[in-house]
């Protein structure tokens, strides 16, 4: 069920420049079904999520479809990429199929794709983005607490601190910083501290910092993470990512409450969770099926 198997469906060009697409499984019965958006995170590409197939199915069973956002970001393009130009990518997509008759759209974020979700947010009103009509935020993790980006963003900002002058944020970081991501195409300085970085302020600022989800992160930022979330929210950790460093793991309960606490709570859903034994992309069974079944429970409700 979670084995990667070729599927069928529609490729959508969306923008000409720079080249945005949107992979349509299915395809659906009508193009005013209702769509499941799904955006996936560093490195992910088209399909490399295991269970875009299965959810697919179950979706298509609901009368939804589902499709998968190709981001110029996408592969190894994240590194010169921000969470904000993410954004607007995905509203770019949104756009295309709600003018193409789409009754309705929800957005599932993988991993970073939970950031660009977070992003689309609080850039929606001032770029007048398309509202969504739910967002799901599956494995929304802080690439800050994990041990080895820890340990090696305090060793970059030492070296950074004896340089002559600061780096440009446009020039690449230390190809370490690349390699810890096996990113073969560099990551830029404005996207390492974006990444790894602790925030200089309980205020949010897309432009400057991805640090969304961290535990270390005060109930102040939490709060102004989530504030502008005008639809219905539902977060799914996963009990065994191997993202999380071990003090975090230990209380999965206490972060999901704080997230819930931050929200505004006549969003926050019904079906948000922690999926045991889960991993970062939840693995095999039966964490695949508790997941798709949530989904298609959260749509089914808006």
């Amino acid at each position: 069920m979670t084995t990667h198997q070729p599927q069928p469906g529609v490729l959508h060009h969306v923008a000409p420049w720079p080249h945005v697409s949107a992979f349509e499984f299915g395809p659906r019965s009508s193009p005013s079904d209702p769509l499941v958006l799904f955006v996936g995170g560093l490195g992910d590409t088209l399909l490399s999520v295991q269970y875009l197939g299965a959810l697919a199915v179950a979706l298509r069973e609901a009368g939804w479809g589902l499709a998968q956002a190709n981001l110029t970001s996408s592969g190894m393009g994240w590194g010169g990429a921000t969470v904000a130009g993410d954004a607007e990518e995905i509203a770019k997509i949104v756009r295309y199929f709600l003018e193409r008759g789409t009754s309705k759209v929800v957005l599932v974020g993988h991993s970073t794709g939970c950031q660009d979700a977070i992003a689309y947010l609080h850039l929606a009103s001032a770029q007048s983005f398309p509202k969504l009509a739910g967002i799901i935020l599956q494995a929304p993790v802080s690439d800050r607490e994990i041990d080895v980006v820890t340990e090696l963003a305090k060793k970059v900002a030492d070296e950074a601190a004896a340089l002559a002058t600061p780096p440009n944020p446009t020039d690449l970081a230390p190809a370490s910083c690349s390699k810890l991501f096996h990113s073969k195409a560099g990551v830029t300085w404005q996207r390492w501290r974006s990444l790894a970085e602790l925030p200089d302020s309980d205020d949010v600022d897309v432009h400057k910092s991805e640090d969304f989800f961290s535990a270390s992160l005060s109930d102040r930022r939490l709060a102004n993470v989530f504030a502008p979330l005008n639809c219905p929210l539902s977060v799914v950790l996963s009990g065994d990512d191997s993202s999380y460093p071990s003090s975090v793991k230990a209380n999965l309960p206490g972060l999901l409450e704080r997230f819930k606490r931050a929200a505004p709570q006549e969003w926050w859903h019904a079906t948000s969770r922690i999926i045991d034994g889960g991993k970062h992309d939840l693995g095999g069974e039966p964490q695949t099926s508790e997941f798709v079944g949530l989904v298609v429970e959260f749509v089914k409700s808006l």
